[in-house]
């Protein structure tokens, strides 16, 4: 592994795991944010191996680290494509499915109940929405279609964004969203 990946790693585990006491505790009691850091760096690693998939040992690590991936985001609740998402994404809770196709910047927050995806079954699989850095997802908010997100955006709680969002550090809400305030 390159030495950027374990950078990310890390951070990760600095988050979902935490240190000392807090590191013990999670991993004796199973509980459920080191569960889904588990999740997220077996998902970093799937993406790392199949972007340098090469040789033939890098292509056996990415099937291996898939189908890990694939088994934890069935028992968690979570779907992430393997190579998407930014530094320190930050899932709160369960029930997130994000499409192959989206993207999602750095220390961006996903509370739980999300989709970020495609417009459905007509449209092209990965026209999907791309997300800026420190943007926040509140409880079954959705994002659908090839929109973009700017960065320092909240989204409240269920509500729906199919348009771009061009303003940054900005609170939207509703279905389908609009502005409620700048933050």
């Amino acid at each position: 592994m390159n030495k950027e990946l374990r950078e990310v790693i890390s951070e990760d585990k600095e988050y979902y795991y935490g240190g000392g006491v807090k590191r013990i505790y999670r991993v004796i009691t199973h509980n459920p944010l080191y569960q889904r850091g588990k999740y997220i760096i077996v998902a970093r690693k799937a993406g790392y191996y199949f972007l340098h998939s090469n040789s033939l040992m890098n292509k056996i690590r990415f099937l291996y680290y898939s189908r890990r991936k694939n088994v934890l985001g069935e028992k968690l609740g979570i779907e992430l494509g393997p190579y998407e998402f930014g530094r320190r994404i930050r899932i709160y809770h369960n029930n997130i499915v994000v499409n192959g196709g989206a993207i999602i910047g750095d220390d961006c927050e996903l509370y739980g109940d999300n989709c970020i995806g495609n417009k459905g079954a007509d449209s092209i699989p990965l026209d999907a929405p791309v997300l800026g850095n420190d943007v926040s997802i509140g409880v079954g908010a959705k994002c659908i279609g090839k929109i973009h997100i700017a960065d320092n955006v909240k989204i409240s709680s269920m509500s729906l964004v199919n348009k771009d969002i061009d303003d940054t550090g900005a609170l939207y809400g509703g279905v389908p969203a609009r502005m409620i305030k700048k933050v």
